[in-house]
């Protein structure tokens, strides 16, 4: 088989609209495993899951700009699923599914295409960074509905997703006066929501030098003081050299390259020991 590489701003035009062609069948799957909701709530999640497809699906063709749209999508949504008195681990529960299904999609659309691998890998890691950035936006929108430069430079929401897993998504940059926020909400947050295991998400760190890991280390230490496991995700490709390049070693802290794959884990983990 010969591999074709697509080129142009627009190269994944054709994968964006095939998504969109299975926007109905997707939702329509979805729908048919729900809880009972009501038909007010339920027509409501339709319309929802329908633009959370659209939105993770033009995260191919921007990915920088996409920011923006995946900013206001995550408010807008928050708005309704407090609205409805949804939480907010059905929309996440939702956008991994929909990480599976918009998958299968594109991998069907690459072999028609006969992509290259080089085109393919490029494609996957966009579509997976959008799908990460709409956990994270809304994760920290659902907890601190504020204004951006707010929730960038001060928040530190820490979200549960399940009885026992919380994830805390970090955004902006890391001073003295925000780590020891950071050690105080962990802890506090942490023993208040009895959880077993925290997911401290880096995707929105600006730097991690020194300083900033030598504090997460401590956090780190003292949730495992207080029973906690602590996971970290997110942690990018220009950041991971910089650590390398710093001589920062953190072997000894489990890490996931992303949120979907750290749940997932500690999913299948949590169903071998059989709680």
């Amino acid at each position: 088989m010969t591999t074709k590489a697509v080129q142009g701003n627009d190269k994944y035009l054709d994968f964006i609209n095939r998504i969109n062609e299975t926007k109905s069948g997707v939702i329509q799957e979805r729908s048919t495993n729900d809880p009972s909701y009501s038909n007010i709530v339920s027509g409501s999640l339709r319309k929802w899951r329908g633009d959370c497809i659209e939105v993770l699906a033009y995260s191919l063709e921007m990915p920088n700009e996409h920011d923006a749209v995946i900013e206001k999508w995550a408010c807008s949504s928050v708005t309704l699923f407090k609205q409805l008195d949804v939480s907010l681990e059905v929309a996440i529960s939702d956008i991994q599914y929909f990480r599976n299904e918009i998958g299968a999609v594109i991998k069907s659309e690459a072999i028609v295409k006969e992509l290259s691998i080089d085109s393919f890998y490029d494609l996957l890691s966009r579509f997976h960074s959008g799908v990460d950035r709409a956990i994270f936006r809304i994760s920290i929108a659902f907890n601190h509905p504020l204004s951006d430069s707010i929730s960038r430079e001060l928040s530190i929401p820490i979200v549960k997703v399940t009885d026992s897993i919380a994830i805390l998504p970090l955004i902006g940059d890391i001073d003295t006066q925000r780590s020891k926020d950071l050690m105080e909400r962990a802890l506090t947050k942490g023993s208040a929501l009895r959880l077993r295991y925290l997911i401290i998400d880096l995707s929105g760190v600006n730097v991690v030098d020194t300083m900033v890991a030598d504090q997460l280390f401590k956090v780190v230490a003292a949730l495992k003081l207080t029973g906690i496991q602590a996971i970290l995700t997110g942690i990018r490709p220009e950041i991971a050299q910089t650590m390398v390049n710093l001589g920062i070693v953190i072997n000894h802290i489990p890490t996931f390259a992303s949120l979907h794959t750290a749940l997932i884990h500690l999913q299948k983990f949590k169903s071998t020991l059989g709680h």
